[in-house]
């Protein structure tokens, strides 16, 4: 029985070792800080936002699974999001989606064009 017990729990943590992650990385590469506001969707299905302010030339990174949909969002996606709904859901495509191919990309955040809230006038 001992020895039934001590292979399920290796084998369960060759499993959960399987599984890979990607390491990605953002560059505020404008002369401003730049609000990245990430809407994350995981291969198990669960929904994440990670927002922070990046400093100009600062990297921000995340290791996150293979797989996974990485929406950047503007004001309006981070609003829609941060009230609890779904933007998968609204149908807009992820900008990225992590692939098992590569363990580390970096990227630029001048590759994303960003709305600005537009004044009152």
């Amino acid at each position: 029985m001992k020895i039934l017990l001590l292979f399920t729990a290796l084998l369960l943590q060759q499993a959960v070792s399987a599984q890979q992650n990607v390491r990605i990385s953002f560059l505020n590469d404008y002369k401003d800080v730049y609000h990245l506001s990430l809407i994350l969707y995981t291969p198990d299905g669960k929904n994440q936002t990670r927002v922070s302010n990046l400093e100009p030339g600062q990297v921000k990174t995340y290791t996150l699974p293979a797989g996974t949909e990485v929406y950047v969002a503007d004001w309006k996606q981070e609003s829609f999001a941060m009230q609890g709904n779904d933007i998968k859901a609204s149908g807009q495509k992820p900008d990225l989606v992590l692939g098992g191919d590569k363990k580390e990309i970096a990227i630029t955040l001048s590759r994303f064009k960003k709305v600005a809230p537009q004044a009152n006038k």
